[in-house]
């Protein structure tokens, strides 16, 4: 069976953090081998863990990174390759997966003799108890990587080779300032950047808990207030902050680092860039569309 290291990240998660390792555990096809990077919880997160499963290795950040980003990134950092494991995977400590999880990525990743792997997955939204699909799945596009993730970054599952290569690169990443770091996205870049295959799974293996606590789970909630702070985001510099981050990372006779430049110039040059390029910027035609609308709007 194929041994898949497990970076899980804590924080503040007594409430959900058993039932999580409890269904990573139950993975069938495969040898999970779990390390709980805990950011610095003040609740009984650690105690929990360590008293339930001793034999998980548990490290805490003091002081904590600030983000589950940087959390799950600095474990990438630290991964020892003298250890044997052949597959990495990213956990959120509140969701739930299902027991074929990781052994259908790794089945769709030898198939396609890929690298990374993501996938759709099922928002459970605890407020009514409802499960709906988030599809993640549409179809590649050549410069998607530039404005977007592949996918939320707790269904990602990638190859040793991969995990090697992505923690050189994250020696020449400053995520100090990076407002809105998102590992989701930064290791989709990478990938896709450096010519990674990279395959969406049409099928949902975990279930997505959104809850009161959830950082960034609230905005994947089809509401009045997500669109309206989705919006504030792109009116104050959403997109420019990170590209201005990407791009320091891209090789500069390249085309995506001409579309980069051209965003960055001003509201002109931004829009003709995307009127250029179209839905080559992102794989979802509705996301894209309020995309384009919203930089229209942007002065």
């Amino acid at each position: 069976m194929k041994t898949v290291k497990i970076l899980l990240a804590g924080y503040n998660g007594e409430k959900y953090i058993e039932e999580q390792i409890n269904t990573i555990l139950k993975q069938q096809g495969i040898v999970p081998d779990i390390i709980l990077s805990d950011d610095g919880s003040k609740d009984k997160t650690l105690e929990i863990v360590k008293e339930k499963y001793p034999y998980i290795k548990v490290s805490q950040n003091i002081p904590g990174t600030g983000s589950a980003a940087k959390n799950f990134l600095k474990m990438v950092s630290g991964l020892d390759f003298n250890e044997h494991f052949e597959y990495v995977s990213f956990a959120d400590q509140d969701d739930v997966w299902m027991p074929e999880k990781m052994i259908k990525a790794i089945e769709l990743l030898e198939e396609n003799h890929a690298e990374l792997y993501c996938s759709n997955l099922t928002k459970w939204d605890t407020s009514d108890n409802s499960y709906n699909e988030l599809k993640k799945d549409f179809p590649q596009k050549k410069f998607d990587f530039l404005f977007e993730g592949g996918s939320a970054g707790c269904t990602y599952v990638f190859t040793r080779k991969f995990a090697k290569d992505l923690q050189n690169f994250l020696k020449n990443v400053d995520s100090t300032n990076w407002k809105g770091f998102s590992h989701d996205w930064l290791v989709y870049f990478f990938a896709r950047s450096r010519n990674c295959k990279v395959v969406i799974d049409k099928n949902s293996y975990i279930h997505y808990r959104l809850h009161q606590e959830n950082v960034h789970g609230h905005l994947n909630k089809l509401s009045w207030n997500t669109v309206k702070e989705k919006s504030s985001e792109v009116f104050n510099g959403y997109y420019q902050n990170h590209i201005k981050n990407y791009i320091q990372h891209l090789d500069k006779s390249s085309e995506a680092y001409a579309i980069y430049q051209q965003f960055l110039k001003g509201y002109f040059s931004r829009n003709r860039v995307i009127l250029k390029y179209n839905t080559q910027l992102m794989r979802d035609k509705k996301k894209f569309l309020i995309f384009a609308v919203l930089n229209l709007l942007k002065f």
